[in-house]
């Protein structure tokens, strides 16, 4: 099987390159940039409008941070019958099992923002045999880097609790995210494999809004 990763497409979703022959597509949120709820909505929209027309027959969302309109219910799963949203809960397809959650570290009081210290116990609720872990934020120390505001050096600033659940429990076959993006002279895009896990950030945009990667293509068995 096929699988298309991607995640934080920030409005530039209609110039992706989609890829040939994908059964599932799922998307790890930030498909929106506003905060504000009617401009988020009306980007959001444009989103789902786009999202739920490909000609892949399954797709999976899980929001970000900047899903502002699904966190306060102007989007809805009915709405959009043809795609399976995933907030914070489990489905199955084709035998493997798939965890969704929106959650991440509090920054600015955006969609879905946890403080670290409550983080843990929400993390603590994923099951263990799960195959296909998404999470729109990335895990402490893996493909999670960006610039310290003040000393502009290079820091990680995952979830360090995240990062020992998948890790020591979880062990998924994957786990898929977003939020943190390439920079200048940063690369967070990409995979990694660590004690049998497959970590892919497949965050589209740079931090600058512009749209440089397309995604990932897994083939899982």
């Amino acid at each position: 099987m096929r699988v298309w990763l991607n995640s934080d497409t920030h409005t530039r979703h209609e110039e992706l390159h989609i890829p040939e022959d994908i059964e599932l597509v799922i998307h790890c949120g930030d498909e929106s940039n506003s905060h504000k709820s009617k401009p988020n909505l009306e980007e959001a929209t444009r989103f789902f409008e786009w999202f739920q027309d490909l000609e892949i027959p399954n797709k999976i969302f899980v929001p970000g941070n900047h899903s502002v309109a699904v966190e306060l219910g102007l989007i809805k799963q009915t709405d959009y019958p043809n795609i399976r949203f995933l907030i914070h809960e489990q489905l199955e397809f084709q035998g493997l099992k798939i965890f969704g959650s929106p959650y991440t570290p509090w920054f600015f009081n955006w969609a879905y923002n946890i403080a670290r210290a409550e983080l843990d116990a929400i993390w603590a609720t994923i099951p263990d045999d799960i195959d296909i872990l998404i999470t729109h934020g990335p895990p402490k120390g893996i493909l999670d880097v960006t610039r310290d505001f003040r000393s502009k050096e290079p820091i990680h600033i995952g979830s360090m609790s995240l990062t020992r659940h998948v890790s020591s429990r979880i062990k998924p076959r994957i786990h898929a995210f977003g939020h943190l993006h390439d920079e200048e002279g940063i690369r967070n895009f990409g995979q990694v494999e660590e004690a049998g896990v497959t970590f892919i950030n497949c965050s589209c945009c740079n931090l600058g809004g512009q749209l440089v990667n397309h995604g990932a293509v897994v083939e899982i068995e």
